[in-house]
């Protein structure tokens, strides 16, 4: 039992959370107010800003920043507020929905723009609105507090951006992102700047499932989500950017948080070091597999992660942060359990193990009043292996495949007057992977026989590199042009890419903005698309071209209205001509699709938004052949969301989806093959799933007590228990009669969480 790697872990974890709620017991002072305290910098340089007035909103308290830039307002009644950071020339800035809790430091930081003109109007739509120069179309942020309260997500991040436009969610069994048409593997995510190549949990590379994400949300100070139109300094990704930035640890107290939602069990704890430094860890462990082993069911998938941070100020112009995160996912199944695939009809023994960390150093360097630098060091393993088979022959089939990366990337942003800011950097990665998987031969269901195949993958390492330089420019006060190059090589391919990129915003008057872009981007083949045949090294990336105009309109401080369209066309897809282990570059194909949005932030105890996506996304395999339906193509997605404070603690919230069904390719009928009958397919994706459509009611209520809060909260998914189908099944029996069995979605199903904070 001792050498089994689960209980291994299990034990680690369980010792590393009582060791933490120890300590906080320990640590913690007993007070009935509480603290805020952050920084306050200038957006663009990063410079401190000294003397900026932070107020909270509706009191008369408040304090101002020192020399570093830090302030600490203490002596805080709990209840919920909104804090105001301002300073001549600068536009000020609000963060809302503010949880002050007793006993506790809440840690905040503000960037505020230059203002290029002192009017009253521009420093009020700006506060809830304000984004970088360089991000004007297909741009959002969210903060903590927003993905707290969203129905139906269960405070995970994924889930909460599958409401926004342009995003068609996977279904409740997934929190994968399937942005404006495109596949997950699009997608690039971020965490403080260490790339995280499967930021779900049962996520694994070129798959279109997952459950919940590695990083807890209360770790986050906020979220950039760029659908489209990003700039240069992010790469090799055809479709979103999801860059999380986390939060540095307060440096005012100990906190201690303790929390059980869907995400499973977890302890997160964050405050000082020593001298100038301080920090912050999570440590989740799932629990299904606990309570299904306890009802003696088959057991259920295991996971955990961990996530942490160290922030050390070497002097008041170097900072560097230690950034680190594991995750590991386990499966284990024997004997009679059912599973629905045909393997598992053939093959009743199953152990599966997912796993991924990184760790890295990020140094921000003030070099003068108007420059810095920010430079990412970060070695990065992820992998996964699989044994499938019967209890006598556990490994008739499987793989194990690992990919390790180091990285090195640095940036300098340069203010060089009030009207162009420059920003020039680079990237060198060295990658070094193993494949190595095997699978006996097999009759598909339609007949076809695949011989017995192994592959082995084991190239030297390989490099990528890239170089990008942009400029952001005000040709006059309200027109900014942002323009871009970008350069990458991939040499396991002999690649050089260029990509060009340019934006425009033009403030049409002070509440009205117009925002152009253009912009190429490439994605380079991945390892595990690589590894089945050696023919694939011939394989180039993809690439997508992507045109986006838009229309803001600001309705109130607290309220924004917008108006975009995009059109993404792509080239050089990879594609399977004859269901072998061989990839060609011939697909292409395109992207359309018009977005309209309204969004509220929370104010006077009301927040909402609403969102329309008309889309289309077509896909050919060879340029002589006809377009079909991609099969993430939704043409209709609408999301409706509202939350509501009701006093006394209590918070409601719902959400309401409705997205068109995805193309799927129909059976048309049955063959016979050698007294075997095996299913016809029909055109590539000529029919549909239903329309999915479900609504999800959230209620929390939050206990505040004299030296700790206790908040609850109900997550209700698919209130009505609509069927949503998510595929169908199709099988000849021996009689030749055609079956299709359809499978469902999640019925009403009802998350529960707390979190204690002391």
């Amino acid at each position: 039992m001792s050498n089994n790697p689960s209980t291994r872990t299990n034990c680690l974890f369980a010792t590393i959370l009582l060791l933490l709620l120890f300590l906080s017991g320990e640590i913690i002072a007993q007070s009935k107010t509480g603290t805020i305290s952050g920084e306050v910098r200038d957006a663009v340089t990063k410079q401190p800003l000294p003397g900026a007035n932070i107020m909270i909103e509706g009191t008369k308290i408040g304090s101002a920043c020192d020399e570093s830039g830090y302030f600490a307002i203490k002596n805080v009644a709990p209840g919920r507020y909104t804090i105001r950071a301002s300073m001549i020339g600068y536009l000020s800035s609000v963060i809302t929905e503010l949880n002050i809790n007793p006993n506790r430091n809440h840690s905040i930081n503000f960037e505020l723009n230059s203002a290029a003109m002192e009017i009253e109007e521009v420093n009020v739509t700006a506060d809830y609105f304000a984004k970088p120069e360089d991000n004007p179309v297909s741009f959002r942020t969210i903060s903590p507090d927003e993905i707290r309260r969203s129905p139906g997500s269960a405070e995970d991040i994924f889930r909460v951006m599958q409401s926004l436009p342009g995003v068609a969610t996977a279904g409740a069994k997934s929190a994968q992102l399937i942005v404006r048409g495109g596949s997950s593997d699009e997608n690039l995510t971020l965490l403080d700047g260490i790339e995280v190549y499967n930021p779900i949990h049962f996520a694994r590379t070129g798959e279109s499932m997952g459950v919940i994400s590695i990083v807890n949300p209360a770790l986050l100070q906020k979220v950039d989500f760029l659908t489209g139109g990003f700039p240069v300094k992010y790469g090799d990704k055809m479709s979103s950017v999801f860059d999380m930035s986390l939060r540095d640890g307060n440096k005012e107290v100990f906190n201690t948080d303790a929390n059980l939602n869907i995400a499973g069990f977890g302890v997160m704890l964050d405050g000082p070091l020593f001298e100038n430094s301080n920090m912050i860890l999570s440590l989740r462990r799932g629990f299904f597999d606990l309570i299904t082993s306890t009802l003696k069911r088959p057991v259920a998938p295991s996971y955990y992660d961990a996530v942490g941070k160290i922030t050390y100020d070497l002097d008041n112009k170097n900072k560097i942060s230690l950034v680190g995160f594991y995750y590991i996912d386990q499966i284990e199944r024997t004997g009679t359990e059912k599973e629905e695939t045909s393997n598992w009809n053939r093959y009743d023994y199953l152990t599966r193990d997912d796993y991924g960390a990184a760790f890295g150093i990020n140094w921000r360097s003030l070099i003068s009043d108007n420059a810095f630098t920010l430079t990412t060091l970060s070695y990065t393993s992820n992998g996964w292996n699989t044994l499938q088979g019967t209890e006598t022959e556990p490994s008739l089939m499987g793989e194990d495949i690992r990919e390790n990366e180091l990285s090195l990337k640095s940036e300098l942003n340069y203010k060089l007057s009030t009207k162009f800011n420059l920003k020039i950097g680079g990237q060198l990665k060295s990658i070094n992977s193993d494949n190595e998987s095997w699978t006996p031969a097999d009759t598909t269901r339609k007949g076809t026989i695949i011989p017995a195949n192994t592959i082995l993958y084991q190239p030297d390492a390989t490099t990528k590199a890239a170089l990008f330089m942009q400029s952001s420019f005000r040709i006059f006060d309200p027109l900014i042009v942002t323009a871009g190059l970008r350069y990458d090589y991939f040499a396991l391919t002999s690649e050089n890419n260029f990509s060009p990129r340019i934006s425009l915003s033009y403030n049409i008057t002070d509440k009205t903005i117009f925002n152009l872009a253009y912009g190429k981007y490439y994605q380079s083949p991945a390892s595990y698309q690589i590894a089945p045949d050696e023919r694939n090294l011939f394989l180039k990336s993809s690439y997508a071209i992507h045109y986006i105009a838009g229309i803001e309109q600001r309705l109130n401080h607290d309220t924004k209205a917008s108006i975009e369209i995009y059109h993404k066309e792509l080239s050089n897809l990879f594609v399977d001509p004859d269901s072998s282990n061989l990839l060609l570059n011939t697909g292409s194909g395109y992207a359309q699709g018009i977005e309209f949005a309204i969004q509220k932030k929370f104010t006077e105890g009301f927040v909402g938004s609403a969102s329309y996506s008309y889309s289309i996304s077509k896909r050919r395999d060879y340029e002589s052949l006809a377009l079909y339906d991609f099969e993430h193509d939704r043409p209709h997605i609408l999301n409706l969301l509202f939350g509501l404070e009701v006093g006394a603690g209590w918070q409601i919230g719902a959400k309401f989806q409705y997205a068109s069904g995805n193309p799927y390719t129909p059976v048309t009928g049955v063959t016979e093959i050698d007294n075997i009958f095996y299913v016809i397919d029909g055109e590539k994706n000529s029919a549909r799933y239903p329309d999915y459509h479900k609504l999800d009611i959230r209620i929390d209520k939050q206990f505040i007590f004299e030296s700790w809060s206790f908040s609850l909260y109900l997550d209700l998914w698919n209130v009505y228990n609509r069927d949503n189908v998510s595929s169908y099944s199709f099988k000849a029996d021996t009689n030749g009669e055609l079956t299709s069995t359809p499978r469902y979605d999640l019925g009403i199903t009802p998350i529960l969480g707390f979190t204690a904070k002391f």
